[in-house]
């Protein structure tokens, strides 16, 4: 008789957490979802001969201090026009962006072609001599010719330094315009 009962009691229990509404749409939630979740990605174009690992660094604070926030992409060398995209976790959006070139010492100068940024379906591209009016070459580590996106390496002591593009101020405004 005990039995009887538990068994009632175990198949009512089921019927009601079982039991869902299959009716609800759910297309509407999973759109939002993504979108919500969609991360930050810039898209760099260049040509660089050796393989290498390239590094996008960003601050979330307005200022070009970088520090450890960034992220790195292992490129293959090629002749030919190539791009790598970083994506940043979905919960961090960046003010500023910071690209270090390679950290080999053998890498050859390298041609950058341009950029793009999206973010929740919005996008930014700047590409040839455009691109150098949102970045600059550091001074310190490299060169870079505007008008063919030749960026050479400064070699000091017989040392070749590591290229590294800082952001100029313009590039700020067309973040924060990806956000709105």
């Amino acid at each position: 008789m005990k039995y009887n009962h538990l068994l009632v009691l175990f198949f009512c229990c089921f019927c009601i957490v079982g039991c869902k509404d299959t009716t609800t749409d759910k297309s509407e939630g999973t759109s939002v979802e993504q979108k919500a979740e969609e991360p930050f990605t810039a898209t760099l174009k260049f040509v660089a001969k050796k393989s290498d690992d390239f590094c996008m660094l960003y601050t979330e604070d307005g200022t070009i201090n970088f520090g450890e926030k960034g992220v790195w992409k292992a490129i293959e060398g090629s002749e030919n026009e190539q791009e790598v995209t970083f994506v940043l976790p979905a919960d961090e959006y960046p003010t500023q962006l910071r690209f270090d070139l390679g950290m080999k010492k053998d890498q050859e100068d390298i041609i950058v072609k341009g950029i793009k940024l999206l973010y929740h379906g919005k996008t930014f591209e700047a590409y040839g001599s455009k691109f150098w009016s949102f970045f600059r070459a550091d001074e310190n580590q490299c060169t870079a010719d505007v008008n063919t996106g030749l960026v050479k390496a400064v070699v000091k002591d017989g040392e070749r330094k590591n290229a590294s593009l800082y952001p100029q101020s313009t590039l700020k405004q067309e973040i924060e315009n990806l956000a709105k």
